[in-house]
């Protein structure tokens, strides 16, 4: 891999973000004709494949033209090398300034928080947290149980009275339209 300097690492990656956005959608031949073929792609193979041909009009095939540059090929879109971690022991050999932290798919959710524990103090960035993981969040939650706890018993308590309140004067309100039906009468 070629020497990586802050400036050709930058350029490099606005410069894949652009090819990546020019590169069109390939598609295995005769999709649009058998959707049991699916969306994964597959070089055409048929002798007179006019997609293999390079017809005008045909859908794109996969050349080395629609490569990304050899200095970002491999990296995560912050530039940074991406490296998967199973254990807490992993974390050691990660370099916080050119590695970034993906945690295993396999990683149960306990040993998940112990990862990130240790990845937050090793001041590691994490790229695949999980939205219950995220800090902020956790704090807010813990903020709004604090304030159900505190406030949530008088309250509780204020509704209840309301409801029977309000279920005595909706019988009682019910007892009193029956009477003037019967009046009608």
């Amino acid at each position: 891999m070629a020497k990586r300097s802050p400036k050709k690492l930058s350029k490099s990656l606005k410069i894949r973000e652009k090819i990546s956005s020019e590169r069109p959608p390939f598609k295995r031949s005769e999709t649009h004709r058998f959707p049991r073929l699916g969306d994964k792609w597959r070089s055409s193979k048929g002798i007179r494949s006019k997609m293999r041909l390079k017809k005008m009009g045909r859908a794109a095939i996969v050349e080395t033209g629609y490569r990304g540059p050899v200095l970002t090929r491999g990296l995560h879109p912050t530039g940074k090398r991406e490296v998967i971690v199973y254990r807490v022991e992993d974390l050691t050999a990660v370099n916080p300034d050119l590695d970034v932290v993906r945690i295993a798919g396999t990683v149960g959710t306990r040993k998940r928080l112990e990862v990130l524990q240790k990845a937050k103090e090793l001041e590691l960035q994490v790229i695949n947290r999980r939205p219950s993981e995220k800090e902020e969040k956790r704090e807010e939650a813990k903020e709004k149980e604090k304030e159900k706890k505190e406030k949530g018993a008088p309250k509780e308590a204020e509704k209840e009275a309301e409801v029977k309140e309000e279920g005595e004067w909706s019988a009682e309100k019910e007892e009193a339209q029956i009477e003037e039906e019967e009046e009608r009468r």
